[in-house]
């Protein structure tokens, strides 16, 4: 079953026992147009539909899709092996030598980010579709479920309805306060408490706080008109993640609406009234984890002498309760020498389907951890994981 990925460069001399338990903690789920659009309806799914229904037109996805057994890292998008059938995505989970992965939806996102009895409903119907994915997999394909939380009261109820038909994880937006507060806020700590009490893990994954090529009353953090100057509007030769013509500038500020959650998830307290809350950030890169540590820790030192404590640092928190994926251009041994005791806060993505999940993801991720002990593979490609994946 490993043989061909044994072959490979990336995984030459990994370590014994990874290859088969590898936890990947970001994926993708594609849909055939018509799916997608039954499932989004008037929320739409814009540059998504038609950039993939312009594949379909092509005849792109037939050809590639012949080639994506002899050619699995290579081939992308919609005709990737398992892109949108399940029983694809186990065998190509195998080639891979990938125990079990987080798989997050690919639409345009409206429906977790909007308010309205449309976007909820929208959410439903893929939650609904996500679960029975799911099982289809055995449950090692996890496609998260998305939860809008513009109300309390329609986020409690989604998420009790989710849990209960058998959700393995739960995608959360952050794009603006929840509900008009703060996720810190105690009107949300019932939300918190279910999903602890589930022990399944809340996710924020890029494009939950805005895309800067949706539309305007999609609300995105920083605002979409700081993008708005010549050189800011560059793009990449090729299209990241295939659907969204994204440019340099989304990768600078992607992490900044998930970075303000985490600040005030773990400052407003969130991770101590809930230790055992499950918690990752996921395709935001990981370069930014260590210095807002720090920034943290100072702040510590000073919301004491104002008389707020906590039951530990900061840093700690995130070693217990939050994992991140490095993009693939990140170099991990870097982030993990420079953030200084967070190790396990770092996990193994591949990206796949996408483009930019590269044709080596794991190749890419070890060559840049030279620097670190060899048995950082297996924390870094299974263990540090097991908090998102509780019983995989």
């Amino acid at each position: 079953m490993l043989t061909e990925l044994v072959k490979t460069a990336g995984a030459q001399g990994i370590q014994d026992g990874i290859l088969g338990n590898l936890l990947d903690c970001d994926a993708h789920l594609y849909m055939e147009p018509e799916v997608m659009e039954d499932i989004v309806r008037d929320m739409g799914a814009g540059f998504v539909l038609a950039y993939v229904r312009q594949q379909i037109a092509t005849g792109q996805v037939v050809k590639d899709r012949a080639r994506n057994r002899s050619e699995l890292w290579a081939v992308k998008g919609l005709a990737a092996l398992g892109s949108c059938d399940a029983d694809e995505r186990v065998e190509a989970m195998n080639a891979m030598g990938i125990k079990a992965q987080l798989i997050f939806p690919n639409t345009a996102l409206r429906e977790l980010r909007l308010d309205g009895d449309s976007a909820r409903a929208a959410c439903q119907r893929y939650n609904d579709y996500a679960i029975d994915w799911t099982k289809k997999t055995g449950n090692r394909g996890r496609v998260v479920c998305q939860i809008n939380m513009s109300t309390v009261e329609g986020a409690i109820a989604e998420l009790d309805r989710v849990i209960k038909k058998g959700a393995k994880a739960v995608m959360l937006p952050f794009s603006r306060g929840p509900a008009g507060v703060s996720p810190a806020h105690a009107m949300w700590d019932p939300f918190w408490a279910r999903i602890q009490e589930a022990n399944i893990p809340a996710l924020l994954h890029i494009g939950g706080g805005g895309l800067v090529t949706s539309d305007k009353d999609d609300p995105i953090i920083p605002p979409r008109e700081f993008s708005d100057a010549p050189s800011l509007k560059a793009a990449f030769p090729y299209r990241p993640g295939a659907e969204e013509a994204i440019g340099p500038y989304f990768f600078l500020i992607a992490h900044m609406a998930c970075e303000t959650w985490l600040v005030t998830m773990v400052m407003g307290g969130v991770f101590d009234r809930f230790p055992n809350l499950r918690f990752g950030i996921i395709e935001c890169g990981a370069s930014w984890v260590g210095p807002m540590a720090k920034r943290m820790e100072m702040h510590t030192e000073s919301m004491v002498r104002a008389g707020v404590t906590f039951k530990m640092r900061p840093s700690e928190y995130l070693r217990r309760n939050v994992r991140v994926t490095p993009y693939w251009q990140e170099n991990v041994g870097e982030i993990v020498a420079q953030s200084g005791g967070l190790d396990e806060v770092y996990v193994f993505s591949t990206d796949y389907p996408h483009l930019e999940g590269t044709r080596d993801p794991i190749g890419r991720l070890r060559r840049s951890m030279t620097n670190l002990d060899k048995s950082y593979e297996q924390d870094f490609f299974v263990d540090n994981a097991k908090l998102l994946f509780a019983d995989a």
